[in-house]
């Protein structure tokens, strides 16, 4: 019998929404806390990492188990993960950009002269 209330997404949906924001879970919104929770107790790492087939068929087994407590009211807190703070990723100035691009093409130039191009 299917509940009409239930709005968990199938398997299939978050897995693909898992899979495609784990390379960024600061800014990511899931649709629903189980499709977090599932991507949580894999590992975002190895849903990253693995192959599609095995990654996709871990997931689903964990995403039923995740689906079962929400059932059943087990509810899941996700934690507040703040973006990183790079270093060296600054936004150069127009000055810097272009100064940097003539070094560049200087290298370039030596490179092929060096090569006989």
């Amino acid at each position: 019998m299917h509940d009409l209330f239930d709005d968990l997404p199938t398997a299939e949906t978050a897995y693909r929404e898992a899979a495609s924001h784990a390379h960024d879970l600061a800014s990511w919104k899931p649709s629903h806390p189980v499709v977090y929770e599932a991507g949580r107790r894999i590992g975002f790492y190895k849903l990253r990492r693995r192959d599609t087939g095995g990654g996709k068929r871990a997931f689903e087994r964990e995403f039923k188990k995740v689906c079962d407590a929400w059932r059943r009211g087990e509810r899941f807190r996700r934690e507040v993960i703040e973006p990183r703070v790079t270093t060296g990723r600054e936004r150069l100035s127009e000055q810097e950009r272009m100064h940097r691009q003539q070094i560049g093409q200087t290298c370039i130039r030596e490179l092929k002269a060096m090569l006989g191009r």
